[in-house]
């Protein structure tokens, strides 16, 4: 019962990770579009960071867990 728990709680969570990652990477675009960046460089500078952040401990994480596997 405990480890079913444990496997839901860790697919609900790579969910809402996912979803947070789409919602991010949307309003990138939306915001590249509309010319938002052009205005504000503080704004396209925290936000390009943080997706750019998120994809590589994303990437690291996966080549450690991948490479454990071998």
């Amino acid at each position: 019962m405990k480890s079913q728990l444990i496997a839901i709680t860790l697919v609900i969570g790579v969910l809402v990770c996912c979803a947070a990652c789409c919602f991010a990477i949307t309003d990138w675009v939306t915001d590249y579009k509309t010319g938002v960046y052009q205005r504000e460089y503080f704004e396209a500078f925290y936000e390009t960071s943080a997706i750019v952040a998120y994809a590589i401990l994303g990437f690291r994480f996966m080549n450690k867990k991948i490479s454990g596997l071998r």
